[in-house]
């Protein structure tokens, strides 16, 4: 055999020696998503700050408690305005 094939073999064996830890990383995984918003009553009164964050093991578990999360705060401030704050993240991120 010559010197580039055992260098393969020896990073291939590397490759799979390192490959079950990557996996382990995966069930590490998190994604985050946080709104702020500022609320103003269309009937009047101060504005407000509220808003929430939301993390998950999956992409597509962050997104559903988001919209849940999204949904309750709209529902606890009927008849009002919201306007998103500038430390709002869009969607979900890796953690």
């Amino acid at each position: 055999m010559t010197a580039k094939t055992w260098t393969a073999i020896l990073i291939c064996a590397a490759g799979l020696q390192i490959a079950p830890g990557s996996f382990a990383l995966g069930a590490d995984t998190c994604f985050i998503a946080a709104k702020n918003y500022r609320i103003h009553p269309l009937r009047g009164g101060e504005d407000r700050r509220d808003g929430w964050e939301v993390r998950g093991p999956a992409f597509a578990q962050c997104v559903h408690r988001a919209e849940a999360a999204d949904k309750n705060l709209r529902a606890h401030y009927p008849d009002t305005i919201y306007q998103l704050s500038l430390t709002a993240t869009i969607g979900c991120h890796g953690c």
